[in-house]
Formats: structure tokens, sequence, C-alpha cells
């Protein structure tokens, strides 16, 4: 059972990759192997990075990149007013911050179970507890983003609760930029069902402007996937 840490990167936040690199290092050991899935194409800081840390590598499975690029377009062709949106807030056509969903990529990636953190937070302790937990479990989190869901869902989209039970919302709703699963707990399978039911009218439900972090409680939520937040679920003294 291989275990890892997956981020996030490119050359504009190098400096943020390089500090939750030496975070890693010296809060999870100098063997915890760490992944890092292209933002976009400006990686050429990235790979020197990558050539000096012997526990860190990129993810250069371009198959798997397209494929999970392709699915994201699908995803997003299938909300009622996305694009608009965009197009207001950005200037210019195309899905808001689109290499963000590249942490998908960790469903074919090369950790049985992973941890996945954004560049811009660091590791202060173990991560072993994320790890011990997913021995129970197939998705760990540890947030308080159930206080606010307005970033998480449509709120104003008539679905949203025909689909997801308030508790479900409430006690299964997380950040995007830490959280622990294991690598085939979304499948091929799951994929093609998903934009079958985003396809028939599930697709209001998603946030736009924080677009990966709505699909991947999208599928959470409504496979639904074995999920535990340690925020409910650690003692009170310890959350």
């Amino acid at each position: 059972m291989t275990n890892g840490i997956c981020t996030l990167g490119n050359d504009y936040v190098y400096d943020q990759v390089v500090a939750l690199i030496n975070s890693i290092e010296a809060n999870g050991g100098e063997n915890l192997p760490v992944c890092i899935y292209p933002y976009d194409n400006r990686l050429d800081k990235i790979r020197k990075l990558v050539a000096s840390r012997p526990n860190v590598h990129p993810f250069e499975d371009q198959a798997a990149i397209d494929r999970w690029d392709n699915w994201v377009q699908k995803i997003w062709s299938y909300h009622p007013t996305a694009s608009e949106k965009w197009l207001a807030v950005n200037g210019e056509a195309g899905i808001h911050r689109m290499g963000t969903h590249r942490r998908l990529c960790a469903f074919e990636g090369p950790f049985d179970r992973f941890i996945y953190m954004d560049a811009d937070t660091l590791l202060l302790d173990s991560p072993q507890p994320i790890f011990d937990a997913l021995d129970k479990v197939d998705w760990v989190t540890y947030d308080f983003q159930y206080k606010d869901l307005s970033h998480v869902f449509d709120l104003s989209a008539d679905k949203l609760r025909r689909l997801f039970s308030e508790e479900a919302l409430q006690r299964k709703s997380f950040c995007s930029g830490f959280y622990g699963a294991k690598r085939d707990v979304i499948n091929l399978q799951d994929i093609e069902w998903y934009l079958q039911q985003l396809a028939q009218g599930d697709a209001e439900v998603l946030y736009p402007m924080a677009p990966d972090q709505t699909i991947l409680n999208y599928f959470v939520l409504r496979k639904p996937v074995d999920s535990i937040n340690l925020a409910f679920s650690l003692p009170l003294e310890k959350r």
C-alpha cells in the first residue's frame, strides 16, 4: 500500500511549493513521496526542483491529464450559466481556473492512498492520522467548510436539497485544499454515471467560482463516498 502527498504547482507558485515540500519533509519524513500535478505548462523551475528532491516526482501521464481535462470540459458544458459568469468575471471565454481541476488526476496517480494539499498550505504535524482514518473510510477531510456552503454548491439551486439531505451537506461538505482519499474511489464507471446525472440537470447545483471544489464535493456526496470529517469525529479538545 503506497501512501503519498499530492499538490498542484507551476513556476508561478514555486516558492509556495518549496515551502510545502520543506514542511512535508520536516513533519512527514524525508522519504514520504510527493507528486506534483501540473497546473499548466509553466514548469521550468518545478522540473529543477524535482531533480533536486529524490522524494518529489512530477505527474507526467499526459493521457490521464488529457482524459480529465476532457471530462472537466464536459462537466461544465452542462452547467446552465457558468460560461456567462466566467466571461463576466474574467473577460474571456473558457473554464475558470481550469488548472485547478488537474488535482483530479490523483484518481489515476501513483499512490494507493493520498493526501492532497494545496501549494499554499503547510504540513504542521504527522499525516499518519489521515492515513489511519483511510483504513476505515475512503475519504477523509478535516475542516469547517460546512459553516459556509456558499463556495461548495449553488445554494439557490432548486435541485440541491432534492439531491442531498441537510445532514449530508453539513457533515460531508469540505474544502478541496486538503483531503485524504483512495486512488480508485472515483473510477471510470463513476465518471460516466456522474456525466449522465449532470447532463440530466444535476449540473445546476455546481458553484462555478470554486470549480474544482464543487466538483469534488459533488463526486463525494452524489456517489456517495464513505467519508469522514475529523472536525466532527475527533474529541472536542483535539479539534
